[in-house]
């Protein structure tokens, strides 16, 4: 009896294993499924977007694991020489994480508080100025202006601190927010002076070189200046490659550096993201403050700028940290969803429409089931022209007049929703509605999959009095974008 129940009890745990590693398989067999599905939509609607003018970088990682690192368009359009994970481009803002980590590899070191005031940094600091924090510098908080000059005017580090130490605050020191590149400016200055080594120095052999970054930097690395991506801006205009600037010997004068600038690749952005998913540079308690520094009394931690990334809680309860920099002919863009194993990292040496929206379409692709991406019309002389002309239809003909031409029209042609947006909300801030409203429709028309199209619309009805109507396209655009927060907002207001 004992042995029948002995082999009974061993036969059932051999089938619970059995059962279990059958249901552990067949989760991991789905999340491959999905993983190589999704992986497969960002791919063509990559390929889609590089039809139409796109010119850069992307990398994806899913379930932490990278499934896209691909090159789109050319780094060097008169040759003909395509970008790929190698080519190196100006990251613009993306360079203030790495002040704010250098910031806190310092305090780690024992070497500096953010909590310390720049008059222990700086003489001659005025009375306005004597509260800054480390803390408020990083957290964009300090009231300093953005500029005191040009990212490559010539300039030295006296004339640069007399001329932020004269600038006028916008409001109190740690009261508010207000964007600042000569603050991170300010923070690299310390890092310097702390250290007693170059910003660049200092960051490679803290930051870049631990986490295996050797193409990153201003000039440490001794680019392969064949890899390093041409900026082309309006129109495709070559504006040249960053290197090529008024630089003050081997890094950018004190309006850029520590700001903005830095020059790097996809791949090593992520190692980057791998490095920070470890103690490698930064502890626990520093990645806390990095991410979830203290905050104002009026903030809380839904959505914040933190210490050189800004954070915000999605629908979905986790974290996205994320930022972007440009200098409106490089763009660069990190979004991180590191709670749920998710990172986007995009960079472009090409003034595009939709550039700046393009990690955000990803991530809907990748967390909302059936979306739909925008892909932008191609922005040239014929769209533009056509686009002015379907709007003197509507504005002196009608709609139906307009949608008629639009229909008609030659197959190279199509409307561009950013103008027909502009033009809409004109009309709108002088209360001509039904105007606004048929530039609107067009748009819908020609946009439909357009999340935004559909919001817009709904604001033009809302602030004509028509809350049916409005809370129709609000629900429209919130179908086609989940995340849509405005128009779930909007639908709320008009039902209470």
């Amino acid at each position: 009896m004992d042995t029948i129940n002995i082999n009974r009890q061993k036969m059932k745990r051999i089938s619970i294993a059995i059962l279990m590693t059958l249901f552990f398989y067949t989760i991991s067999f789905a999340q491959q499924k999905n993983t190589s599905k999704l992986t497969k939509q960002i791919e063509t609607y990559l390929t889609e977007f590089e039809k139409n003018g796109f010119a850069g970088t992307v990398l994806v990682e899913l379930d932490g694991k990278k499934v896209i690192s691909k090159g789109y368009g050319f780094r060097n359009a008169e040759l003909k020489e395509k970008n790929t994970p190698n080519t190196i481009f100006d990251i613009g803002s993306l360079t203030k994480q790495f002040t704010a980590a250098a910031i806190l590899k310092l305090e780690m070191q024992g070497k500096l508080s953010t909590s310390d005031t720049i008059t222990k940094y700086f003489q001659n600091v005025p009375v306005d100025k004597s509260t800054i924090t480390i803390h408020d510098l990083l957290r964009h908080q300090s009231g300093l202006q953005s500029n005191v000059g040009e990212d490559y005017d010539p300039i030295t580090e006296t004339a640069f601190l007399d001329s932020l130490m004269i600038s006028p605050l916008q409001f109190k020191s740690g009261s508010n927010f207000s964007y600042s590149n000569i603050g991170y400016s300010l923070l690299a200055l310390i890092i310097e002076k702390v250290s007693g080594q170059t910003y660049e120095q200092y960051l490679y052999e803290n930051l870049w070189k631990p986490s295996g970054m050797e193409t990153t930097g201003y000039s440490r690395p001794n680019f392969d200046a064949d890899l390093i991506a041409i900026g082309y801006g309006k129109n495709y205009v070559n504006w040249g490659k960053p290197t090529e600037k008024k630089w003050n010997g081997n890094a950018p004068y004190r309006h850029l550096l520590g700001n903005g600038g830095i020059l790097t690749t996809s791949e090593d952005m992520f190692k980057w993201h791998k490095s920070l998913l470890t103690e490698n540079v930064l502890s626990i308690e520093a990645k806390k403050k990095l991410y979830h520094p203290t905050i104002r009394a009026n903030e809380n931690y839904n959505a914040i700028y933190a210490y050189g990334w800004d954070v915000s809680k999605t629908n979905r309860n986790t974290f996205r940290v994320w930022h972007n920099g440009t200098n409106n002919i490089f763009y660069a863009d990190f979004m991180r969803f590191i709670d749920e194993k998710t990172t986007l990292i995009l960079m472009s040496n090409k003034t595009f429409r939709g550039t700046d929206q393009l990690n955000f379409e990803i991530a809907k692709i990748i967390f909302n089931k059936n979306y739909k991406p925008t892909i932008p019309k191609t922005d040239n002389e014929i769209n533009q022209k056509f686009t002015q002309e379907i709007i003197e239809i509507i504005l002196n003909k009608g709609l139906e007049e307009a949608t008629l031409r639009y229909k008609n029209r030659l197959s190279n042609t199509d409307v561009l929703e950013y103008l027909l947006i502009r033009n809409g909300y004109e009309q709108l801030s002088q209360n001509k509605f039904d105007e606004a409203i048929g530039i609107f429709k067009m748009n819908c028309i020609a946009n439909h999959n357009s999340f935004n199209a559909y919001d817009s619309l709904g604001e033009a009805y809302m602030n004509k009095g028509d809350k049916i109507l409005a809370i129709k396209n609000y629900e429209k655009s919130l179908q086609l974008d989940p995340t849509n927060e405005n128009a779930e907002e909007m639908i709320k207001k008009m039902k209470q």
